[in-house]
C-alpha cells in the first residue's frame, strides 16, 4: 500500500507503507528478475537477430553473406558467430549502437561478445 504526503514545497509524494525489510527484498527481487528476464535465450535470439540484421544493411554488398550468427539448438544461450574479419568492425559498431537499447545483463551479455570478437581479431594480427 502506498500513501502521498506533502512535501514542504507542496509537491506529493509517495511512500511506502511496508516495513523497509520487505520493501528492500521486494526490490531486490524484482532487479534480480530482470537481470534474469535480460538472459532469457529468446531475448538474446532477438537482439542477434536485430544485430545481424543491421549489420548486414551497413555492410557492403559482397559481404552481406559474411554476417551470420545461429543459435546452438541444445545450449540456447550459445550462438556460433560466422563473421568475414572485414565486417567485423561494422558488427561491433551495431553492437554499441543496441547496447543502450537492451535490458541490462543483454547489454552485458553483447559487450562480452564485443570483447571477444576483439580477442579473435587481435589473434590474427599476431
Amino acid at each position: 500500500m502506498i500513501t502521498g504526503i506533502l512535501s514542504a514545497s507542496g509537491r506529493s509524494i509517495a511512500v511506502s507503507q511496508e516495513p523497509p525489510i520487505e520493501y528492500a527484498a521486494s526490490k531486490i527481487n524484482n532487479t534480480v528478475k530482470n537481470l534474469r528476464e535480460g538472459l532469457d535465450p529468446d531475448i538474446l535470439a532477438y537482439w542477434y537477430k536485430r544485430v545481424e540484421d543491421r549489420s548486414r544493411e551497413l555492410v557492403p554488398e559482397h559481404l552481406k553473406d559474411k554476417v551470420h550468427f545461429e543459435q546452438d539448438r541444445i545450449l540456447w544461450m550459445k550462438f556460433k558467430m560466422d563473421v568475414s574479419k572485414r565486417a567485423v568492425p561494422t558488427v561491433m559498431q551495431v553492437i554499441e549502437e543496441y547496447i543502450p537499447m537492451m535490458p541490462y545483463s543483454t547489454g552485458l551479455y553483447f559487450r562480452k561478445v564485443q570483447e571477444i570478437l576483439t580477442e579473435e581479431m587481435n589473434k590474427d594480427l599476431r
